[in-house]
């Protein structure tokens, strides 16, 4: 038989050096592996404990509207307050609180719209509610019954409503100043807090508590009456009427966004006239039982006694000087 030939059979040498740079990779690679699990570990117990103990305040957080205005009463501020009051302590992580708390006030009728809502340090982490609200500030109150509902300058009904014994109140300041002015005469039922009180009566009158604020004559009106508006009543008679602090009359006629207004003299004029009947008679009714704005001349009624031959009241033009 022939001979079997053999190849030869090379056997591979591993470069040492190679061998140890192996070796340290796959330690590097072992040391970076538990590198990283033991600060995933480290990482979870430290957020922990800092959610737990750090950023956990002892007790509820305290809640503050950061822009209050000055004309809400310490007991409204109260009951916004205590209506995103949180009952317990929340974590300063704890998001779905601020959201709660946004959501509550956004169906509050006293705020038109909300701001910001944010956690602050005060004392400690999260110990504190920031609220910044826009707010809706009453100007007026509407009667309808026998209650008086606070109105905004939209229209908007507040929750807020008070008897006859009460309104005094809320009328005037802790200074004795005019607060807050009637509206008397409206047509329509008041509806739910939050909800636009419709009526254009209602929105009349509101303009014209808005066209007198801050007026040198204001503090003596203290309610508008509407119960004539549009004529209902008596179409030769003027559809606002001012009621003064002494029981007499401003009619002031037609309002200021009345789109037949040319009938009257224009309602800047009218506030001249009043501007001008303070300042010579120091009293916005000129001392008489009422006064009329709506013509070229101002006017006042006087009451003729029987069988003067002349109609038993009949009208006479007040001097009013330019």
């Amino acid at each position: 038989m022939p001979k079997q030939k053999y190849k030869p059979v090379r056997v591979k040498t591993v470069d040492p050096a190679a061998r140890r740079a192996r070796r340290r990779l796959a330690l590097n690679l072992c040391v970076l592996l538990i590198l990283c699990v033991g600060g995933a570990v480290g990482y979870t117990h430290l957020r922990s404990y800092v959610e737990h103990k750090l950023t956990f305040p002892s007790s509820a957080p305290r809640v503050v509207l950061k822009n209050r205005p000055v004309w809400m009463s310490d007991f409204l501020a109260e009951q916004i307050v205590a209506s995103v009051q949180p009952a317990t302590a929340r974590s300063a992580f704890d998001q779905q609180m601020l959201v709660s708390v946004y959501e509550i006030l956004k169906t509050n009728p006293w705020i038109r719209q909300v701001s910001q809502v944010r956690r602050a340090f005060v004392k400690g982490p999260g110990d504190t509610i920031e609220i910044d609200c826009d707010y809706r500030a009453p100007i007026a109150l509407a009667r309808w019954g026998d209650y008086y509902s606070l109105v905004d300058a939209d229209g908007i009904k507040l929750p807020e409503q008070f008897n006859n014994a009460q309104v005094k109140k809320i009328m005037y300041g802790q200074n004795g100043r005019m607060n807050i002015r009637l509206i008397e005469g409206v047509k329509h039922a008041p509806p739910a807090p939050g909800i636009h009180w419709p009526g254009e009566d209602l929105a009349a009158g509101l303009e014209m508590v808005s066209l007198i604020y801050n007026k040198p004559f204001a503090e003596e009106i203290l309610t508008i009456s509407v119960h004539n508006f549009a004529g209902r009543l008596d179409e030769k008679e003027a559809w606002l009427v001012l009621m003064t602090r002494d029981g007499t009359e401003v009619r002031w006629g037609r309002p200021k966004s009345a789109s037949d207004d040319f009938i009257e003299v224009k309602w800047y004029q009218k506030l001249d006239y009043m501007q001008r009947i303070v300042q010579e008679y120091h009293r916005v009714d000129a001392g008489h039982t009422a006064i009329d704005l709506r013509f070229d001349h101002v006017t006042f009624p006087i009451d003729e006694p029987p069988n003067s031959g002349q109609p038993q009241t009949r009208s006479a033009t007040l001097k009013v000087e330019p």
